[in-house]
């Protein structure tokens, strides 16, 4: 699997954890419940050995180390753990993550779809023997303790259950709908809040110089141009005031575009091109197109899209 990665750029940095009350206890407990029965005690020959694991925001570091910043970079309530057996075979373990919206759900399953969409919930992602979907507000990680050559069916079978018995689906986060369709690489969209997921996809800067955080929303997104097959990328970040967004554009061109123009278009070191503007609550980024014209055609394209929604 591929969580080192994603581990060590996560390790960086740290989140606030959430308190306890006894009201947000018993809402606690009432979750867990819920979560319990979502997952199936037994799927086909595989049953659960009934000693299911709860971890919140402050005790998921105790599971998963320092995989546990992904998922606290977004909305991650409450992880339930289980684990299916079968005579013969080795354990099937099942991660369940309440991730609070259907935002963040998705959210954490775009941070990396490289693999095989076997059709589980409302998007899915398998390769290496883990098989990731999201559904609603949950999103979960189902994969063997060994790998055989069955697993693929049998995390699959236990993956499309546990998806069915989950009823409600949910909406992909709105500033998705922004993206220009035209050389748009659909599987490439990628949600988040904070600036380390963006440097994970696309490596801008130290510093939080798009100041993103907990209340800022972003997408970002692979164009590949026909004409070239040259990979530009898109950014959509929206703000919570436009005083925000205004003061976030003026910090990323004095750092990262010093010398652009009021067009605000730049040549960067790779050759490439990059265009940033500010619109409303917005700012809108294109990376690393083959020309200026081509930056300056997905920007437009873009703030059309813009226009036409408001």
């Amino acid at each position: 699997m591929k969580n080192e990665v994603i581990i060590s750029i996560f390790m960086v940095f740290g989140l606030l954890a959430v308190g306890g009350t006894p009201a947000l206890s018993a809402e606690k407990d009432a979750e867990k419940m819920e979560m319990k029965r979502l997952l199936p005690l037994k799927v086909g020959s595989h049953e659960s050995d009934r000693k299911d694991q709860f971890y919140d925001r402050k005790t998921t570091f105790r599971y998963m180390d320092g995989a546990a910043e992904l998922y606290r970079s977004y909305g991650f309530k409450l992880l339930l753990v289980r684990r299916y057996l079968k005579t013969g075979h080795p354990p099937i373990i099942v991660e369940l993550f309440d991730m609070g919206s259907p935002e963040d759900s998705f959210g954490v399953f775009s941070f990396e779809t490289e693999g095989e969409d076997l059709g589980a919930g409302q998007g899915s992602d398998y390769g290496g023997g883990l098989l990731r979907f999201w559904k609603g507000k949950f999103f979960a990680n189902i994969y063997a303790e060994q790998e055989t050559p069955s697993t693929k069916q049998d995390v699959l079978e236990i993956g499309r259950a546990i998806a069915n018995s989950i009823k409600h689906e949910g909406q992909k986060p709105k500033l998705i709908h922004y993206l220009p369709k035209e050389d748009f690489v659909e599987r490439s969209v990628r949600y988040f809040h904070h600036h380390q997921g963006l440097n994970y996809q696309y490596f801008v800067s130290h510093e939080n110089i798009l100041r993103l955080g907990e209340r800022t929303h972003a997408v970002f997104a692979l164009y590949s141009l026909s004409e070239t097959k040259i990979k530009t990328f898109l950014l959509l970040i929206q703000y919570p005031t436009q005083k925000l967004a205004k003061e976030a554009f003026q910090s990323f061109v004095k750092i990262y575009m010093p010398e652009s123009t009021s067009s605000r278009v730049i040549q960067t070191e790779n050759g490439r091109w990059t265009s940033a503007q500010f619109y409303q609550e917005y700012i809108i980024v294109v990376f690393d197109a083959p020309s200026k014209e081509k930056a300056e055609k997905l920007m437009e394209a873009t703030k059309k899209k813009f226009e036409g929604r408001q």
